[in-house]
């Protein structure tokens, strides 16, 4: 008589959605004592961590979530099948950490605080030894809205790691591989993961979470990298900030960067207080940039040309942006595919004219010369768009400065400039005003409703998930919601837009203008915008301050590529509004279980995605986990892992010479 071999189930990915997989199968299994599980998680960096989070990377970059909207456990707003096994946000993790080593008053009245459940589940593993001391500084300023160092987070998670480990029955035998996976294929009724370095390893259920898939080179990006290398430039390739190599920009020279969102303020950090610079508070409360001599002068361009708004500084967590209307859309009741511009934009539109008014109205009473319900009641019987929503409202706010300008929000370079000068102090002043604006908090009007749309790209998400939108909704108003969204929500800290500010003043930070093409020219390469004259900087490095999104039909993963040429994959479709579907940059996949839909159309028997490469399908799948926000993150986690162990499972009570057969 034969016995059923144990099941088997493999984790492409350490970091945190793989991390969140654990947690979520030993929440499956909590009444299994008897189950014969091997474990398997891969991954090419630090498993528990992930590439990206890795904790050995340096302190000056930052996570741009605060700590205590960030978690990795379950509450009861998520919309999940498993139950619900609460633990401690990232700030609490580190209170908890703090006073277990240095017991203080004020430690312990924030202890008092954090829910019983987040205590008990930080009391059944301790904190790594030495942890609190090589980051006691960090951990000793920490309050709920700080942003932490990515190091820091990444103990966070391999501590979660270590939890969701601990967690599991003692039938589950958990094996960590440090490698990378470049191809999944079925033989013999099992799926065999085989490692760049030629191990191979079998299981009966796989999960890719991998984060960021690699993409082959752009057209334009190809069309720059044959010169680029006959004169040997020095081109920084789009990647994590983490795996860029700044080491060989030199001292003194002029830099291009592409890119004015978070990867620029990384790239920026790297290259001044990464390289000895201070940055010094004066008693009026300006910082002063004292350079090392090692700096670069970076001359800076994105599509809009000027860098993200930062943060607003409400001294707390964000407050909830209300969006009564886009939140109170009966999705059961919209035909799908739903309309995008004609049906969700005006909601948000609206609410952000709302959320306007109502602040302004607040902080500045007489702004706004009728009572705020008739104006929400003109708003929301003018037509929703930009431009008509403004004129409606402009005759009921009679100082121009007091409204709400959207375009310009948007679209906030709409003009030439006479030459550089010109528009490094365009730039500078769009910076200070924006400061400005943060510190007001929750008194800024602006803010508050470039907030409410900034939040809005969450709930927009949900709605339009696996084809909920037409292809045409997804590349105009959708595509502008994301856009705009990251523009005012996923901008800096404030205070790196004041070291952006001292670093302008010192000269080391220059701003090319809106689209420079960069091109090689005389053996170096040249930016230049068409917005401002004379704007042309001559340089030999270039720096890309951005990632590529995945896209499957442009992968340059051997994972993903040995799924396609096998007709295990392929991308998802957006549905047309002429019938039909529009590939899309995502794995197509079963929503229900997460797993790869075929060039077929069949459901695959046992290989799952989860995570950033489904982000065109899914949606709203890079936003990290926030307590009780019902995450996109943990719903996903929840369902992947039950339909992972079910397959292995299942596969497992088949004797082990017919799987071998099979």
């Amino acid at each position: 008589m034969t016995t059923p071999a144990p099941a088997s189930i493999a984790l492409i990915g350490g970091g945190p959605r793989g991390v969140s997989l654990i947690e979520r199968l030993g929440a499956a299994l909590r009444d299994r004592a008897d189950v014969d599980l091997d474990l398997h998680i891969i991954d090419d960096t630090q498993v528990g961590a992930g590439r990206t989070w890795r904790t050995d990377q340096v302190r000056e970059l930052c996570m741009n979530t605060l700590a205590d909207a960030v978690t990795l456990f379950t509450d009861d707003s998520v919309t999940m099948t498993g139950a619900v096994v609460e633990g401690p946000t990232m700030y609490e993790w580190c209170v908890l950490a703090l006073h277990a080593e240095r017991p203080s008053s004020d430690t312990a009245a924030v202890v008092a605080d954090i829910a019983a459940s987040h205590v008990a589940a930080f009391a059944d593993v301790p904190v790594r030894p030495g942890l609190v001391d090589e980051y006691a500084a960090e951990l000793t300023g920490l309050v709920p809205h700080s942003h932490p160092s990515r190091a820091l987070y990444g103990e966070y998670l391999r501590w979660c790691h270590a939890r969701a480990v601990a967690m599991l029955p003692g039938g589950v035998r958990v094996r960590e591989h440090l490698g990378r996976v470049v191809a999944v294929e079925r033989s013999g009724g099992r799926e065999i993961l085989s490692l760049a370095d030629g191990r191979e390893i079998p299981a009966d259920a796989v999960v890719a979470a991998t984060g960021w898939m690699p993409r082959g080179a752009t057209a334009s990006e190809s069309a720059l990298a044959g010169p680029a290398a006959r004169r040997g430039l020095l081109w920084v390739r789009p990647d994590s900030p983490a795996d860029q190599d700044l080491a060989a920009v030199p001292a003194g020279a002029p830099v291009i960067v592409r890119g004015l969102g978070m990867g620029f303020y990384d790239t920026m950090a790297l290259l001044t207080i990464g390289r000895g610079g201070r940055f010094l508070e004066s008693e009026d409360g300006l910082l002063r940039y004292e350079a090392s001599g090692d700096e670069p002068v970076l001359h800076a361009t994105s599509r809009r040309g000027l860098p993200f708004r930062a943060k607003s500084l409400y001294g707390s967590l964000p407050p909830r942006a209300p969006q009564r209307r886009l939140r109170g859309v009966d999705a059961t009741r919209m035909s799908r595919p739903i309309d995008f511009d004609a049906d969700v934009w005006p909601l948000i539109l609206r609410d952000a004219f709302e959320a306007y008014y109502a602040t302004l109205d607040r902080v500045r009473p007489g702004a706004v010369t009728i009572g705020l319900a008739d104006l929400v009641r003109v708003i929301d019987r003018a037509p929703g768009h930009i431009d008509a929503l403004a004129a409606a409202v402009a005759p009921f706010v009679p100082d121009p400065r007091d409204r709400f300008d959207l375009r310009a929000a948007i679209d906030p370079v709409r003009q030439t400039f006479s030459g550089p000068a010109a528009f490094d102090a365009f730039v500078r002043d769009a910076i200070v005003e924006d400061l400005a604006e943060a510190a007001r908090g929750a008194d800024s009007p602006l803010k508050a409703g470039l907030w409410s749309i900034a939040s809005a790209r969450q709930p927009a998400s949900v709605l339009g998930s696996f084809g909920g939108y037409d292809a045409r909704s997804r590349e105009a108003g959708f595509a502008l919601l994301h856009a705009a969204g990251g523009m005012f929500g996923s901008g800096p800290p404030a205070f790196r837009s004041r070291q952006l500010l001292a670093l302008i003043d010192a000269g080391l930070v220059r701003f090319v203008g809106p689209a420079a093409n960069v091109t090689v020219e005389n053996g170096r390469f040249h930016a230049s915008s068409a917005d401002v004259d004379g704007s042309g900087v001559d340089a030999d490095v270039l720096v890309d301050a951005f990632m590529h999104p995945h896209d499957l039909r442009e992968t340059a993963d051997p994972l993903a590529r040995s799924l396609i040429d096998a007709g295990r994959a392929r991308p998802f479709g957006a549905p047309s509004p002429g019938g039909g579907a529009v590939p899309t940059e995502a794995f197509d996949i079963d929503p229900g279980t997460g797993r790869l839909i075929g060039r077929d159309g069949s459901v695959d028997p046992a290989v799952h995605v989860a995570g950033i490469p489904l982000d065109a399908a899914l949606h709203d799948t890079i936003i990290s986990p926030m307590p009780r926000a019902d995450s996109t993150m943990l719903r996903e986690t929840d369902r992947v892992a039950r339909s992972a162990l079910a397959i292995a499972l299942a596969a497992a009570s088949v004797p082990a010479t017919v799987r071998s057969t099979a």
